[in-house]
């Protein structure tokens, strides 16, 4: 039997390239396809605001298995069709998406997990998610690839797909409002955007950090 060091370290180093996998599988179709069809598709629908709506949550659906740019996807749905369309098609789009990268991890990459991990250390990791499994899904939202990654990873390890649809919902509204509000098609605003969502991001994770910490 291993020592306890050693056995935690062994355990941090599989977790370690567990989390490093999912993040190469979602990053190969950006690798070798890009998206840069995205914004052509988008402009084909541009003067039809109900075709751009069902455009744009099919794409996010798919952000999980496709190179999509979500960020791209709803600011363009908001400067084109409204800021209310920009927020109820991202939200919708990006809640189909969850439900998606859900089923992808259970499906394809929750049966290479026990590859990676012996039964105790999966039911381990298992554990660990559900324990703080709103505030991380809630902090990664907002960060491209490791939005999709911690969907798949919490999936992979069992966690239930109603309760990963619960937790990210709120987020998700949250991140279509600012990127919708935020549509003026600039660049500038667009970074701008994506620096409250990951400020906000830290400013959630520091906070549950902090009700989490043991009181003295």
């Amino acid at each position: 039997m291993l020592p306890p060091k050693e056995s935690s370290r062994r355990y941090t180093a599989r977790v370690a390239g567990f989390v490093i996998f999912v993040m190469v599988v979602v990053s190969v179709p950006f690798v070798l396809w890009g998206d840069d069809f995205v914004a052509p598709l988008l402009a084909s629908q541009e003067h039809r605001a109900i075709g751009l709506v069902l455009l744009a949550i099919a794409l996010l659906a798919l952000d999980s298995v496709a190179p999509v740019p979500a960020t791209l996807v709803i600011m363009f749905l908001a400067a084109k069709a409204g800021v209310v369309a920009g927020i109820v098609g991202g939200t919708l789009g990006m809640a189909a998406g969850v439900v998606a990268a859900t089923w992808f991890g259970r499906a394809a990459v929750g049966r290479m997990a026990p590859n990676f991990f012996p039964e105790a250390e999966l039911e381990r990791l298992r554990a660990g998610l559900q324990k703080n499994l709103a505030l991380t899904l809630a902090c990664w939202r907002s960060v491209p690839v490791l939005a999709e990654t911690s969907v798949i990873l919490a999936a992979a390890a069992g966690i239930p797909a109603a309760r990963i649809f619960r937790v990210t919902l709120l987020p998700n509204f949250v991140i279509a409002v600012i990127y919708s509000v935020a549509a003026d098609d600039s660049f500038t605003t667009a970074c701008v955007a994506f620096g409250v969502t990951l400020f906000a991001s830290l400013a959630l994770w520091r906070w549950g950090s902090a009700r989490a910490a043991p009181r003295p």
